[in-house]
């Protein structure tokens, strides 16, 4: 929670409301500075003592690091996520736990959310998913093959967002999984971690979650154009430090690049557009990449040097072979 006295109510509201109600709430708040503690306080009254409000000693910025300090302090059995300007369906905890009861599940995984403009309010609620074909009908469980999991990762078969996700404590404490203290994305990594090392992971076809869409977004490159290209270096350097550390990755690594490419394709789209719009052309681009940020994060990049030297190369060995074939 950081400075969302508007909406954390409504978000603490949904909790309060659930048709399942054997669960604690922690708020991690990140040094707010408007009365968003003040309307936490107020729901003690509903909560009792299973409402805990705990504070950052000081403002980070990085939904990760809140996250990580509340998984420190969780206790139950299964832990889930919720922005504090976000909301969930009555029924969202109830379903979520019985799947993930039935199937031992470590991981549960929604396919789809509810998107709606701020100033629109919920009735202008659309369902939306990033997701590419192959949409289950009933709570399905994934064979465990680490193989095909990456490649559905990367074909967009496998959510992200964090708010679709239901998982063990025990499982990310046991892989010690937890968040990279990113800006933008750290969901990707967390994602991809769990997708990866989960025994028993389950898709649902329901749907839960309430996304609030509104201005200032920290994901959008006009923030910060450097910041948001350092966070494109980071990303790539967790992702690849967590496979590094398998052996399925070190067996094989082409799925080290599938991961990376992946990425970077989504990434490296937005900021390109950014940069055109703006009316930069490639030279600017390459100074800023340059000497703004490869120049002193030398020493992380090594993931990513490899991954664009690998596609700049295959990239005109096809060439090559089309210009012979034509």
């Amino acid at each position: 929670m950081y400075n969302t006295e508007k909406y954390i109510g409504e978000c603490l509201e949904s909790l309060a409301n659930q048709t399942f109600q054997d669960f604690d709430v922690i708020i991690v708040d990140d040094c707010s500075t408007d009365n968003s503690r003040e309307i936490v306080q107020s729901f003690f009254a509903k909560f009792g003592d299973r409402l805990t409000l705990a504070k950052l000693s000081e403002h980070v910025g990085r939904p990760g690091v809140s996250r990580n300090f509340a998984l420190n302090m969780a206790r139950g059995k299964y832990v889930y996520f919720l922005d504090s300007d976000d909301f969930i369906a009555p029924d969202a905890l109830e379903n979520f736990y019985a799947v993930a009861e039935k199937f031992d599940a470590d991981v549960i995984q929604t396919e789809g959310y509810f998107e709606f403009q701020d100033e629109l309010g919920k009735e202008s609620s659309k369902l939306m998913s990033y997701q590419t074909g192959g949409f289950v009908t009933a709570p399905t469980l994934e064979i465990f093959d680490i193989g095909a999991r990456v490649k559905g990762f990367t074909q967009k078969r496998f959510m992200w967002e964090i708010g679709g996700k239901f998982v063990r404590l025990k499982f990310l404490r046991a892989n010690k999984i937890t968040f990279p203290a990113l800006k933008v994305w750290e969901d990707f990594v967390f994602a991809f971690e769990c997708l990866v090392a989960a025994k028993n992971y389950v898709r649902v076809p329901f749907y839960f979650y309430y996304y609030r869409k509104r201005e200032g977004s920290v994901s959008s490159p006009t923030t910060d154009p450097m910041r948001f290209m350092e966070n494109i270096i980071d990303v790539v350097k967790s992702a690849n430090d967590f496979m590094s550390g398998r052996k399925f990755f070190e067996d094989n690594p082409q799925y080290k690049f599938m991961v990376t490419d992946f990425f970077m394709q989504n990434s490296l789209n937005v900021f390109s557009k950014f940069f055109v719009d703006n009316g930069h052309d490639v030279g600017g681009l390459y100074n800023f990449l340059s000497k703004g940020v490869f120049s002193h994060r030398t020493q992380d990049i090594a993931a990513l040097t490899a991954y664009l030297f690998e596609a700049a190369t295959l990239s005109k060995i096809n060439t090559n072979h089309l210009e012979v074939s034509n």
